[in-house]
């Protein structure tokens, strides 16, 4: 009998869109707030847009109607029109962590396939650094982004 496999610590996306690469990353980075479900947020009420700010370093998080904000993570890399690296701080228990060594990362890179069509590559990477129940987050994200990354196909088109 074989062993039972390891649940991997990332996971993976390959993604097409038929725009050009500049707009499929701008539609990610720039709209996010517009594609993303209305019902995955973590602040009290539902957000009214999710920011990324467009440099590494900068903050991405949900702002609210009247102006709260909570934090997702932050910007590790951001290289545009071609790749984009995010720090995940949600715990399994979806609570924002400021512990950088408890982050995962939402790395994007926006491959051009031709004038009007762009490949994506998304993985979401080193979900084991979330520590205890990490499992439970990687079962969970993994359909979750199914969903999220189909609402961004369709308003990159």
């Amino acid at each position: 009998m074989a062993p039972e496999m390891a649940l991997s610590t990332a996971v993976r996306k390959t993604l097409y869109v038929e725009v050009p690469v500049e707009k499929a990353f701008q539609v990610f980075t720039e709209r996010m707030g517009a594609w993303w479900p209305a019902t995955h947020h973590i602040g009290t009420t539902p957000f009214q847009d999710v920011i990324i700010e467009p440099h590494a370093g900068g903050r991405w998080f949900e702002r609210d109607a009247k102006g709260g904000e909570c934090d997702w993570g932050s910007v590790l890399a951001w290289e545009p029109p071609k790749k984009v690296v995010l720090a995940w701080h949600l715990q399994p228990d979806f609570k924002y962590s400021s512990d950088k060594t408890r982050a995962s990362e939402v790395a994007l890179e926006f491959i051009a396939e031709g004038p009007e069509k762009t490949r994506v590559e998304f993985e979401h990477r080193n979900i084991d650094r979330h520590g205890e129940g990490w499992q439970k987050l990687r079962t969970s994200v993994d359909p979750g982004w199914t969903q999220v990354l189909a609402g961004y196909v369709a308003a990159a088109k």
